[in-house]
């Protein structure tokens, strides 16, 4: 096959494609209100095509901020319908870019819900699509960038960081230049992970100088974690400062999720500064928030920091009712038992009502399971 050849198939196919898609665009969106009913009956015939599954991931992509559970579903259907397309039906490379897209928007989706190991195996069968074809060479570095970021918030520092290495010459070469002002971010997140707070300071400022104007939710994403790190260093009004920017940005964006993680890290840098009575009410509104995004584990961390706050505005009962709440919240989504054992600790410890050592102690605790699930919990000593 010529290039002329080459070229007349490549223009079917967009043409194709884009006539699906169409097609699908009224059904796709049908489905939103009723996707979990998909799986009780067979898939239709007409559903089987690349501009259905695109439609599907499209969705998936649009729903994770608001919805991370919806955009799972999406993301799972656009999989089965991927993988029912009978084989010959498109270019090889075009059904390996599907399959990988489906798979890398999974692994996102449980990314967002905190399900690591899940997003980590959905990662790496993406990847898998992607290494089939030679010409998805930056799809796959993009995916590397995303196992990276889950690769850190395991704890897996070191691997992020190698995984990084790989990916971030391959976006350059793509131009991709949001992304490599990204993975700079991504090195201050590792850095503050580490307690290493000056140095992702000065990461994010880097990433800062080499953002783009209208990159905007990278720009919020910055103002955010320089506003954390901030916080840490005792550097309060700095940090609120950013902080409130990010939470502008966001809310332009219309990023109501990550206007609420931002409106968290503004409670913790109050609590910081012993404003407990302004943090509570955030607080307070973060939780409901994480609550109705099915994330249980951040709800719980912000239902600690709300108990630590109450506490300290001597209110002991409340305090022992929003532990009984979580406690019961981690339960119903089967989070690790040694996390359960831990809430059952607290709440049937009677000194924990009169000081948040215990608090603190209980929260450090699940924080650091979320890298380490089977660490073994331990009371505190005298």
């Amino acid at each position: 096959m010529d290039a002329t050849d080459r070229k007349d198939e490549f223009l079917r196919t967009v043409a194709q494609i884009d006539a699906e898609r169409t097609a699908a665009r009224p059904i796709v969106q049908e489905l939103r209100t009723s996707a979990a009913l998909v799986w009780e009956r067979e898939l239709p015939q007409s559903w089987r095509t690349a501009g259905f599954a695109q439609e599907l991931i499209s969705v998936a992509i649009e729903t994770l901020e608001n919805d991370p559970r919806q955009s799972l579903v999406f993301a799972q259907l656009a999989l089965t319908v991927t993988t029912s397309i009978p084989p010959d039906t498109y270019p090889p490379p075009l059904q390996a870019q599907l399959e990988g897209s489906a798979w890398k928007e999974i692994g996102t989706a449980h990314c967002y819900r905190s399900e690591y190991d899940a997003a980590l195996r959905a990662y790496n069968a993406a990847q898998s699509c992607f290494c089939r074809e030679s010409a998805l060479a930056h799809d796959l570095a993009i995916t590397d960038f995303a196992r990276a970021i889950v690769l850190t918030d395991m704890g897996r520092q070191t691997d992020a960081r190698r995984v990084l290495d790989d990916a971030v010459p391959v976006l350059r070469s793509f131009g991709d230049q949001r992304r490599v002002v990204q993975a700079v971010m991504l090195t201050g997140i590792i850095e503050q992970r580490q307690g290493r707070f000056e140095e992702a300071r000065a990461a994010y400022e880097s990433a800062q100088r080499e953002v783009a104007d209208d990159d905007l939710q990278t720009r919020a994403t910055l103002y955010l974690n320089v506003g954390r790190a901030q916080a840490e260093l005792g550097e309060t009004n700095e940090a609120m400062l950013n902080l409130h920017h990010a939470r502008t940005l966001f809310v332009e964006l219309k990023m109501s999720g990550e206007v609420t993680r931002t409106e968290w890290a503004l409670a913790c840098a109050l609590l910081r500064t012993g404003a407990f009575d302004r943090a509570i009410p955030i607080l307070e509104g973060t939780r409901v928030d994480f609550l109705a995004r099915s994330m249980p584990e951040e709800a719980g961390l912000a239902g600690l920091d709300l108990v630590e706050a109450l506490i300290a505005t001597e209110k002991p009962a409340e305090a022992r009712k929003i532990t009984e709440n979580v406690l019961a919240e981690f339960r119903a989504a089967n989070l690790n038992e040694r996390a359960i054992t831990a809430l059952a600790y607290l709440r049937d410890l009677p000194e924990a009502w009169q000081s948040d050592r215990a608090v603190r102690h209980v929260r450090t605790y699940i924080e650091q399971l979320r890298l380490e699930p089977a660490r073994v919990f331990l009371p505190l000593s005298d």
